[in-house]
């Protein structure tokens, strides 16, 4: 059982660093929730790896230490998560410096049990119970619901849904944390413990999942690196949408490029503005923000109008060609939706438009004769 725990570990420790270097590595308009959120990861990594290095510190005693970084870093484990939880909470999310005394006590009371040997025995007791307490501090913030999101605006729905996973999360750590600690009180080894095992499998699933999600750029995640883009925006009298210029049209014309090297506008079953976003690796409302200030249109009108530039030049250069299969090789999957588009830009139908251009190549090949 031993080999199987430090395996999952091992696996638990190398995705809670790769969802931490996602999250710090990603930009947003307020870093400060998902920097937290890394810091949770890395302590949560920290604790993995520290529990194989453990297992197998016969392999090399220098890394004994591990020892006596696992629980001191576990102590801090219920604030870094509260912290969390207070900065998504507060308007304008900052780090206050009366947050490090929630740090510090966990520091002091550690320090405390080490030193006092009589106490030593009471460190996973006192784990256990940060654990619990910081549970119920978050739960009493978290009570009055999306209400208290409010200030997140649009941002306030998928951020209450993520704020509610994490407190499960939390819950099923207590009480797998709990379950080990009672089966350790009843003699069973550490190493040969069926919780551990149990905690160590669920722990690698919530982590397979936040992966996923983070990859997906699912909006559970995704709101981390929008929000607050509203405040920015408030302060913009022009145009409320507005970003930064220069962001602008560097957004725009990686969207250009992306479009003109994937040729997007002719999928067969289209992008999503999220799809797209995830593509280039920005929030969703930034392209589209950067869509409607530099072009002037939405972002489907975008596609709509290089799809009708597409069926402009099939028409012309592939005179044979049905409208039918002009219109699919232009990215539409509804006649009525191409006729009212083309209508739209052209001013005409597209076979109209066909016939002008060949009367027109006519007439001119009348005149050069």
């Amino acid at each position: 059982m031993t080999s199987i725990i430090s395996h999952i570990q091992t696996a638990n420790a190398v995705l809670c660093l790769l969802m931490a270097v996602q999250l710090l590595s990603m930009s947003a308009m307020r870093p400060t929730p998902k920097r937290l959120l890394a810091l949770n990861c890395l302590l949560y990594a920290h604790q993995s790896l520290a529990l194989v290095i453990m297992f197998n510190s016969n392999i090399d005693r220098s890394l004994s230490g591990f020892g006596f970084t696992r629980p001191l870093f576990a102590m801090l484990l219920g604030p870094a998560l509260y912290l969390y939880f207070s900065c998504v909470h507060r308007q304008p999310s900052q780090i206050k410096l009366s947050d490090a005394v929630h740090f510090l006590i966990g520091i002091l009371i550690f320090a405390l049990l080490v030193w006092i040997k009589p106490l030593r025995a009471f460190i996973d007791l006192a784990i256990t119970s940060s654990f619990v307490i910081y549970f119920c501090l978050i739960a009493l913030q978290m009570r009055a619901g999306k209400r208290a999101l409010a200030h997140l605006d649009s941002h306030a729905e998928p951020a209450y849904r993520w704020l509610v996973c994490l407190m499960i999360m939390a819950l099923i750590n207590i009480t797998l944390e709990l379950a080990v600690n009672l089966e350790m009180r009843a003699g069973v080894k550490l190493r040969e413990s069926t919780s551990l095992l149990i905690a160590s499998l669920a722990f690698f699933l919530i982590n397979i999942t936040m992966i996923v999600a983070a990859l997906r750029r699912s909006a559970w995640l995704e709101w981390m690196y929008q929000f607050g883009q509203q405040t920015l925006q408030a302060t913009i009298q022009v145009n409320p949408s507005a970003i930064d210029p220069e962001l602008a049209q560097q957004t725009f014309e990686r969207w250009q490029n992306l479009v003109k090297t994937e040729r997007l506008h002719q999928l067969e079953f289209g992008i999503t503005l999220a799809q797209a976003a995830k593509k280039l690796q920005m929030p969703a409302r930034q392209l589209s923000n950067a869509i409607n200030q530099i072009y002037g249109h939405s972002f489907s009108v975008y596609l709509n109008d290089q799809r009708i530039q597409e069926a402009q030049n099939r028409l012309i250069e592939h005179p044979d060609m049905s409208i039918i299969d002009v219109m699919q090789a232009s990215g539409f999957s509804s006649k009525s939706n191409f006729n009212k588009e083309f209508l739209r830009v052209c001013g005409t139908s597209p076979s109209a438009y066909r016939d002008m251009h060949r009367q027109a190549a006519s007439t001119a090949a009348n005149e050069l004769a």
